[in-house]
């Protein structure tokens, strides 16, 4: 499996312009995404974890200009994808697919299971209707379906069932990137291993690249080769799953890793668990320096003034801290 960049983000902006609440008043902006770089190489799984509102599904959907960035650059297999005029966009698009959250709004409720397969197929003009049908039938064995599921409806699957439909839609025109938009969060917990451990057998068997997007630590050790952490639009850490989990650094990821329950209470006083209290800013107003220093138990007077840098402490470990590395 070669280790060559599929998908590379550069300096990726997306802000949202809101109505002014009345004439004089300036434009309210929501910064989402800003300045968020990564790479993911062919065959890998690349993680953004965060909180709820951390910028991190903006920026699949930014990759994927389901949401228009602000500025930046995507490049996929050398592409633009930003300077593409939408024709040709559109031609991408067979080779870059989602997977997104919800199983039951992501699904025409008047379409039957084969119909929402096909799909991208007749929109990509792929194949003849014989051969499209012969693609549908191998899809629903690929994800684990019956032959006679292609007639049913989407209300009479079940949550887990609903995730495969929407896993073999996307997996129709022989994509090369899928951007997991937090496939499993509205899935019971024994049906959540069921799906990844597909996504992980689907990965190995058609060589996918997966951008995966969850707020779920466990999900994403289980699932994913490399990790960036992000806060309020930025990204605060970013290494390899073995280094994140070890030893993080930055004291957000600290305070993710310590938010997971752990069944050994005196493991989790000896590991000397890290607490944060209150919500994060407004991504309309962030803070000025670090944006996690109003909730950083470690917070200096420079954490206040002077915005970090995303810098490598230790090799392909980088961490946007001032405190990071001594």
């Amino acid at each position: 499996m070669t280790n060559s960049i599929l998908l590379k983000v550069e300096n990726l902006c997306t802000y949202f312009r809101l109505r002014r609440p009345h004439w004089f008043s300036p434009v309210p902006i929501v910064y989402a995404v800003d300045g968020v770089s990564f790479e993911v190489p062919k065959g890998k799984t690349f993680g953004l974890v965060g909180e709820s509102g951390c910028g991190k599904s903006t920026t699949a959907l930014s990759v994927l200009r389901l949401e228009e960035p602000t500025s930046g650059s995507v490049k996929f297999d050398g592409v633009d994808l930003l300077s593409l005029d939408p024709e040709v966009m559109r031609r991408q698009r067979r080779r870059i697919q989602i997977i997104f959250q919800d199983p039951y709004s992501s699904l025409n409720p008047r379409s039957r299971a084969g119909d929402i397969i096909e799909a991208p197929l007749k929109v990509q003009n792929i194949g003849t209707s014989n051969e499209r049908e012969e693609r549908v039938a191998e899809l629903l064995s690929h994800v684990g379906l019956r032959p006679e599921h292609r007639a049913a409806y989407p209300h009479q699957f079940s949550g887990g069932q609903r995730q495969r439909i929407c896993i073999a839609r996307a997996l129709a025109s022989g994509p090369d990137l899928i951007v997991c938009d937090e496939p499993v969060s509205a899935l019971d917990v024994a049906i959540q291993a069921q799906i990844l451990n597909l996504l992980l057998k689907l990965q190995r068997e058609f060589g996918l690249t997966y951008l995966f997007i969850s707020h779920d630590m466990a999900v994403v050790q289980h699932m994913c080769d490399e990790i960036a952490v992000m806060y309020l639009g930025k990204i605060v850490e970013q290494t390899d799953r073995i280094s994140l989990f070890n030893n993080p650094m930055h004291p957000y990821s600290k305070a993710l890793l310590s938010a997971v329950p752990a069944i050994d209470v005196e493991a989790n006083q000896l590991a000397g668990r890290l607490k944060v209290a209150g919500d994060p800013p407004s991504p309309m107003n962030p803070p000025s320096g670090c944006r996690f220093h109003t909730r950083c138990p470690y917070a200096e007077a420079r954490c206040r003034s002077e915005i970090p840098t995303l810098r490598e402490i230790e090799p392909g470990h980088s961490v946007a801290c001032h405190l990071a590395g001594g």
